[in-house]
């Protein structure tokens, strides 16, 4: 009877220590489906000292990774790798976390060894190319990208990267097509419209640019950079009142802009308003005397209009009364010139 009652109370400790070891894992599963990864790492983590499996090392790698916890990401899949060789999943995921700590060989390494295990694997040709445009590797980052697209078709990310590469070695056609393409995908990723807008400027194709530049204004109306970048295309294009218009959007934000107010005060030269020219010319010299020399005969000359427009009446006068004065000297002279006599 007594050895019975025994079996009984092992049996039951042991189906409560599994039942424990089931709801750690549960719960830590529950906590990341919710975003609370400090506690699913809580849970997975009490699991995991009684319970090596690779599963909940896995998800406690993800939940690490979700928490910026990157070092530690990497330490969980590595120990899973040591138990699963060939987790392709794990080896991706690890790879993933190189790139967030920057070390893109090893990241380029994990992306490799998970085409060797899963060649289809596109998400692991996105990570290369990834990679390897940090790397400034722009040619190879495009090959990447190009392989990531043929096997997923439209997909932001790759686009949208390939673009910037495509930037970079300046193939701004190129760069064009991609973030169009990333536009049509998603008519509201502002930054695909800020890049078009860019390639744009750099084609010459103001007009577009500042199209561009609207829609990326329309998204985030508080950025004083989108209103600074529209001016310059404005400036570009001769449309120098729109441009004091966005320049001034800018100085609004920050009054000590030295960009905006020397790009404003040309603007206004071109309008010939030189009074607000002279006055945006003085504040940046007071800010960055380094400026000083690139303006100085500009502003005496916008000195010297402003002075003719507003005292036009005076300057006037003084423009006939030379004139007067120089016939009078004129005829000084002839009356008194001597005939010689043979």
């Amino acid at each position: 009877m007594r050895n019975s009652l025994f079996v009984t109370i092992v049996i039951c400790l042991l189906a409560f220590c599994a039942n424990a070891q089931i709801s750690a894992f549960d719960k830590g599963f529950d906590a990341f489906q919710r975003a609370k990864f400090d506690n699913a790492v809580h849970f997975y983590s009490i699991y995991i000292e009684d319970n090596k499996s690779p599963n909940a090392l896995f998800n406690r790698g993800l939940s690490y990774y979700k928490l910026g916890d990157f070092e530690n990401a990497i330490a969980d899949y590595s120990k899973v790798l040591e138990i699963e060789v060939d987790d392709h999943e794990a080896l991706y995921n690890r790879g993933l976390a190189y790139f967030e700590t920057e070390n893109y060989e090893n990241a380029i390494a994990d992306y490799e060894a998970v085409l060797a295990i899963s060649p289809g694997y596109y998400h692991a040709y996105t990570g290369l190319g990834l990679s390897t445009l940090q790397q400034n590797k722009y040619e190879s980052a495009i090959q990447y990208f190009d392989t990531a697209i043929e096997l997923y078709g439209d997909s932001q990310i790759n686009f949208y990267n390939r673009g910037l590469a495509y930037q970079a070695i300046e193939n701004f056609e190129n760069a064009v097509r991609d973030y169009s393409v990333v536009l049509r995908l998603d008519d509201s990723n502002i930054d695909a419209f800020i890049s078009r807008a860019n390639m744009y400027y750099e084609m010459g194709k103001y007009e577009v640019s500042i199209l561009d530049y609207a829609e990326a204004i329309y998204l985030s109306p508080e950025s004083p950079a989108l209103y600074y970048n529209r001016g310059i295309s404005y400036y570009s294009n001769k449309q120098f009142d729109e441009a004091v218009n966005d320049f001034t959007e800018v100085l609004r934000y920050d009054s000590t802009d030295v960009n905006a107010l020397w790009y404003a005060a040309l603007s206004y030269k071109e309008l010939s308003d030189e009074g607000n020219a002279i006055q945006c010319y003085d504040k940046v010299k007071a800010l960055n005397p380094a400026y000083k020399h690139l303006w100085s005969i500009d502003k005496n000359r916008l000195i010297l209009k402003k002075f003719i427009k507003e005292n036009w009446i005076y300057t006037l006068a003084i423009v006939l009364l030379l004139l007067a004065s120089l016939f009078f000297v004129l005829r000084i002279v002839k009356n008194n010139k001597v005939t010689e006599i043979d």
